[in-house]
């Protein structure tokens, strides 16, 4: 498709797009981090690893709530109630259409289904992860709760692990989501979390 045949609009507000870019960057270090010192024998090198994953982990804590935050208080499209589109679910499953071209600007609606699934997911992460400190360190926010409690200490590692395995799982669904769509779309996506601007076909908007 042409880009004379598609139509723009600036949509994502620069707030957004920042952590966004925070929140990935944070998330693909944590992941890395989190996998090799799991697999990697015990030694200094893992336990430098492990100490930077729990800084790490506060730092997602603390962007991921700004998001949070931002998506109660921002632009329209920032919000996640603009993500809460339960009637474009049905009709994607309905019609099996989950893969659709983009209809609309703001996000897409599973796309927005996904990105819902992920806030879910990296509460999860954080809760556990905290957990996880306070049974093994015996400090942080849950400490007075689960601290040296380990007893919960597997539970919990299987919970973070399972978290962080699905997370990884959506890592690679949206890239490649952002790959396919200017494929059998022709679509440009990508470009949204840099500039904020949006495409989508003409007709869909006339």
């Amino acid at each position: 498709m042409a880009r004379a045949e598609l139509t723009s609009a600036r949509v994502y507000d620069p707030v957004l797009r920042l952590l966004h870019w925070v929140n990935a960057l944070l998330i693909t270090t944590l992941l890395i981090s989190g996998l090799v010192s799991l697999y990697s024998e015990a030694g200094r090198t893992t336990a430098w690893l492990h100490d930077w994953h729990g800084w790490l982990g506060a730092a997602l804590t603390v962007s991921f709530s700004a998001r949070f935050a931002w998506g109660l208080s921002g632009p329209e499209h920032a919000r996640i109630a603009d993500m809460w589109q339960p009637s474009a679910w049905l009709e994607s499953v309905k019609s099996g259409s989950l893969f659709s071209t983009p209809a609309h600007f703001g996000h897409h609606p599973v796309a927005s289904l996904a990105y819902l699934g992920l806030y879910g997911l990296l509460t999860g992460l954080v809760i556990t992860g905290l957990a996880l400190l306070a049974i093994k360190q015996g400090q942080g926010p849950l400490s007075h709760w689960l601290g040296w409690q380990l007893d919960y200490q597997n539970l919990s590692s299987l919970l973070h692990e399972a978290a962080a395995w699905t997370v990884l799982g959506f890592v690679g669904l949206h890239l490649s989501a952002l790959v396919l769509h200017p494929l059998l779309h022709h679509v440009p996506v990508a470009q949204a979390m840099f500039t904020g601007v949006q495409y989508l076909p003409r007709k869909s908007q006339e």
